[in-house]
């Protein structure tokens, strides 16, 4: 889809188009995805700048458990994968002890968005008018922003959770303030679909067809004599002898089969560590645990093996995509993306191969 006009109204188009696609009407039978796209309607809030947009998401506690519920659904993940990832998610995000906010800032004007410091440019205002620096944040704030700049503004844990972010510099007004929480959070829809009109059923009318003669019947031809073929010529006792069916000869036996040599298959480091990521993403430690070194399956059996791999909470997201470096003396980092929401965060399980009798083993 193309759009014409001035940057704002095709950067309004785009933003618009990205809140349809988050906060549209969950489908039949997800109610958890229903709940959580719920939550996060009433925690979002978002200004215009000059030259510049400010989308703000705040993460509270009541998002925990729809939102890991609906991953899990999505996933198919076990009751184990469930609890491990419900863990990541409240770890990445700090909800247990802070008060999370995804910030999402896109200047497209001449010159780049330099707040002079972020963390004098941001605070979290109180109902009683208390302004609260943050806690932390990520350094990419502090820079000149240009484009799209999108990270996690973490401030001090509120019981009240009436409160607003007011930020500067954003060129319009002195300090804009980003309400969150309280009886009004939420009671303007962001973005919204359009009610589905009834539809008319509109009934033609047509005259009635023109009613058809049947058709005559055509004369039916007589057919023609059938001329019989002349009997058979009765064979010779000459020709009868030779149809006789004569002794088929002995079969000749068949040679000793030489026995097949059996072939080693030696598979490649690269091809070693595929195999084992493939069984990670399937599911299967078993399959996992052969092609484990001698000194891993020492150290662990397979149970415990197992317990391990569950706990990382990387399953879903190595199907979704990863990437493998190598590093020195024969070490490999597996790199994918864990989707936390509207963003995702990396995570990495670095592994070793050695050689046990010509072959690739993996060292956990």
């Amino acid at each position: 889809m193309a759009f014409s006009g001035s940057p704002k109204i095709r950067i309004l188009c785009l933003f618009l188009s990205a809140l349809l696609v988050l906060f549209a009407a969950p489908a039949a039978g997800s109610d958890a995805i229903g709940e959580a796209t719920a939550i996060l309607e009433r925690w979002t809030s978002f200004h215009w700048g000059r030259d510049c947009l400010v989308w703000i998401v705040h993460y509270p506690e009541e998002l925990v458990d729809p939102w890991v519920d609906s991953e899990a659904a999505r996933g198919g993940m076990s009751e184990g994968e469930r609890e491990e990832y419900r863990k990541a998610f409240v770890s990445e995000l700090r909800i247990g002890d802070t008060e999370p906010f995804l910030v999402t800032i896109y200047a497209f004007g001449p010159r780049p968005l330099d707040f002079g410091g972020f963390a004098s440019s941001v605070r979290l205002v109180t109902k009683n008018g208390d302004a609260v620096p943050p806690l932390s944040y990520e350094g990419k704030f502090d820079q000149p922003v240009s484009g799209i700049v999108q990270g996690l503004v973490f401030f001090p844990k509120q019981r009240d959770k009436e409160f607003s972010v007011a930020m500067r510099r954003l060129g319009v007004v002195e300090e804009q303030l980003f309400s969150f929480g309280g009886e009004g959070a939420g009671s303007t829809s962001v973005a919204s679909l359009p009610p589905e009109k009834e539809k008319e059923v509109v009934v033609v009318e047509l005259p009635p067809a023109p009613k058809k003669e049947p058709p005559k019947p055509k004369p039916v031809k007589d057919p023609p004599p059938q001329i019989l073929p002349p009997p058979p010529v009765p064979a010779q006792p000459v020709e009868l002898a030779e149809l006789q069916p004569r002794p088929a000869p002995e079969p000749a036996r068949p040679e000793p089969a030489e026995e097949p040599k059996k072939n080693v298959v030696f598979i490649s480091r690269d091809k070693t560590l595929e195999l084992f990521i493939g069984h990670w993403i399937a599911g299967d430690t078993k399959a996992m645990y052969g092609l484990l070194s001698s000194a891993t399956k020492t150290l662990l059996n397979e149970d415990q093996f197992g317990k391990q791999v569950n706990a990382t909470g990387l399953r879903l997201s190595l199907r979704d995509g990863y990437k493998v470096q190598w590093l020195d003396g024969d070490r490999a980092k597996v790199i994918t993306a864990q989707k936390m929401l509207v963003f995702r965060t990396l995570r990495s399980k670095t592994l070793s191969l050695v050689k046990e009798d010509k072959i690739w083993k993996v060292t956990w």
